[in-house]
């Protein structure tokens, strides 16, 4: 097979295979001294390391440029396609990961998306790509598809998802020895015997006898956990995820998903890194604060004044200061490579004064100009005439003068005039001409509108030909 890179006229091309046109490399890389690192095919699309007089480059053909790298040429190394190092920084194709150890970054053995360093680990995969913290690096264990190291058990798909609670089920996902059929607790007491983790029967940290402190909180004489219950197509499961490096002795639960000891405060299983122990306060939920920040999570929210910070009483998280609005998003929890998972983020151009979240669950929220879903702005709604109107047990109901909307499933509920519309109660409206069901989210084509009226505070109503009531989450008919 021919070169995919060669100088052609005093030119760099990217030439690929035979039966392909060569084209021509912009960017700046200049025929002197160039010499090919590294070149793999994504697909039938040819990338790679470059190197010229200037340094190294990085090229992919999806956009036929080459990005230059770094100067430091000598001794750089290139794993796994696209991670590229030099001596001072470890490269994802042309971007520096910022804090990555070159003198120690490596893929981490037998794992399908893992490379680690001495700080953390990275993920990786063909459209993802993260860094991941809340892991004992010194015990950093991996088979395919999972990662963990002697506490903790994680999946990735398009996050690291932790399976504590199916762990001791979870079978082996990659074997060069046949061993799928095997527990991936026995797989790693086979090829990790050095570790004394979760799988080994000496393991130190075991919540046998755990002694429950308050709600989901758990200790024995020398560990704290946070227990949880999971439903999930295989069944149920539990898991008591150790608190790593909390202090029992000092240990106290300022609520269900907060709890402090003398140097660190905890969210759940999660540490609140450069948490205040002494001043944090839990708000209610995954609210939690400071003297010196908010954090949603565990998370820190960026920007969130703590003094005038308060959140709002619904299942969507919201909260807002002095100068901002915040809504949970799932985000990376840093920028740039920082792994995803549910943060608190600024909701952008939402109005502080007159913001308001509606409803227990909190699913539609306006201000004066804008109005949102699930905190995204929905920009063809008009706030100037928004109405929230009810909650049932599927869904969210609301209106504007153009129409009527749903919050789950296709917003627009087609075949309603919003400007006439009015709501009758939480089970029934009507916009004149048609009857609308909140409980089912439909138009009732049989019912008679011009006689149409509700009869009690629990969906009964009636027409000229007959009496309705709400049964099961349908509706049941009786001629008169």
């Amino acid at each position: 097979m021919t070169k995919p890179f060669a100088v052609i006229d005093n030119k760099v091309f990217c030439v690929g295979n035979d039966d392909r046109e060569p084209v021509e490399i912009g960017g700046g890389i200049s025929p002197d001294g160039f010499a090919i690192i590294s070149a793999f095919e994504d697909g039938w699309l040819w990338a790679g390391y470059l190197r010229d007089a200037k340094g190294v480059w990085w090229f992919h053909a999806r956009n036929r440029k080459a990005q230059f790298v770094t100067s430091d040429a000598d001794g750089f190394r290139v794993i796994d396609d696209d991670y590229g190092l030099d001596s001072s920084h470890v490269y994802l194709e042309d971007r520096n990961i910022p804090g990555a150890d070159p003198e120690t970054f490596a893929l981490v053995e037998n794992g399908t998306y893992f490379a680690k360093d001495r700080h953390r680990i990275y993920v990786k995969d063909g459209s993802h790509f993260f860094q991941f913290e809340e892991i004992d690096i010194e015990t950093v264990i991996a088979n395919g598809p999972l990662i963990g190291d002697a506490n903790n058990l994680f999946h990735h798909s398009s996050s690291l998802s932790s399976i504590n609670h199916y762990r001791h089920r979870e079978q082996v996902h990659f074997s060069l020895e046949d061993e799928h059929d095997q527990l991936i607790g026995a797989w790693l007491a086979k090829h990790h015997p050095d570790i004394i983790g979760w799988w080994h029967r000496d393991y130190p940290y075991s919540a046998d006898g755990a002694e429950q402190i308050s709600d989901d909180w758990y200790a024995t004489d020398n560990a704290v956990f946070f227990h949880e219950t999971h439903e999930h197509m295989r069944g149920k499961g539990e898991a008591f995820n150790l608190l790593r490096g909390a202090d029992p002795k000092s240990f106290e639960a300022l609520d269900s998903d907060h709890g402090r000891d003398e140097k660190n405060v905890f969210c759940r299983q999660r540490r609140i890194r450069d948490a205040d122990p002494s001043s944090f306060k839990a708000l209610g939920a995954l609210f939690g604060a400071d003297v010196k920040a908010v954090y949603y999570n565990g998370y820190r929210v960026e920007g969130a004044d703590p003094a005038s910070f308060v959140r709002f009483d619904t299942t969507r998280a919201y909260g807002k200061d002095k100068t901002s609005v915040y809504a949970e998003t799932f985000d990376r929890t840093s920028q740039p490579f920082g792994h995803p998972d549910h943060v608190l983020a600024p909701l952008e151009g939402a109005q502080t004064e007159s913001f308001q979240a509606f409803g227990s669950r909190g699913s539609w929220a306006a201000d004066a100009k804008s109005v949102y879903l699930a905190g995204e702005h929905k920009k063809k709604l008009d706030a100037a005439s928004f109405r929230f109107l009810c909650e049932t047990s599927t869904n969210s109901w609301a209106q504007d003068k153009n129409g009527l909307y749903r919050a789950n499933g296709t917003m627009n509920v087609a075949g309603i005039d919003g400007a006439s519309f009015e709501k009758m109660n939480d089970f029934w409206g009507s916009d004149g001409k048609v009857v609308f069901s909140f409980i089912t989210g439909a138009i009732q084509k049989a019912i008679d509108t011009k006689t149409f009226e509700v009869t009690d505070d629990a969906g009964g109503a009636r027409d000229a030909n007959a009496e309705y009531r709400i049964e099961n989450g349908s509706i049941k008919k009786k001629k008169r």
